[in-house]
């Protein structure tokens, strides 16, 4: 796993340095804005949409630890996290207690959804960094040891580092699935 981490981040900061990446943030279009005109209202953002999606919505329920359904019944998928299986016919060791975790964070609240460079996946989830009364659900997971790191570029390019050692930490105090999965799901 880590070595797919690593060759990943090498293998992404070419296009980086060669510009081809964006800066990070959520992916709005400030062209038809007026400028200097307050009046106008609400930015995209504070009106609770961007061009990837909405910014704030309420969970209906967790699908698994890092996926969760909007009551607007959009899925947004937790960027990089990657939490034990529970769906599909899997059963992995620590996945139901990942799950109840993270429903217990968010179920039946309001969230905001922050946004990167992509704004889908493959399955047409919305991926988002989800935060709770200002506190960041993946992060969380990963200082909790309910989440394994899960680097997919472009998305979390500025935040990967970071995230690597909230879950180094957490594995080295034996926090989650750290301390009771042998092995561990993802690795």
């Amino acid at each position: 796993m880590r070595r797919v981490v690593l060759a990943s981040l090498l293998l992404a900061t070419p296009a980086l340095l060669g510009g081809c990446l964006e800066f990070g943030g959520p992916l709005v279009d400030h062209h038809d804005e007026a400028i200097g005109d307050e009046s106008e209202g609400e930015s995209e953002t504070d009106a609770g949409v961007s061009d990837c999606g909405p910014t704030v919505g309420i969970v209906d329920y967790a699908v698994d630890g890092d996926t969760l359904v909007l009551t607007s019944g959009e899925r947004v998928r937790l960027i990089l996290v990657d939490t034990p299986e529970t769906t599909k016919g899997k059963h992995e060791c620590w996945g139901d207690h990942a799950t109840q975790f993270t429903a217990n964070l968010v179920s039946g609240r309001e969230i905001r959804l922050e946004y990167d460079e992509e704004c889908l996946d493959i399955y047409g989830r919305l991926l988002a960094y989800v935060s709770v009364d200002g506190v960041e659900v993946n992060r969380t997971l990963l200082e909790q040891g309910e989440a394994c790191l899960l680097y997919i570029p472009p998305n979390g390019m500025d935040r990967v580092f970071q995230y690597q050692e909230l879950e180094q930490a957490a594995r080295n105090a034996g926090m989650g699935m750290w301390g009771e999965c042998a092995p561990v799901p993802c690795e």
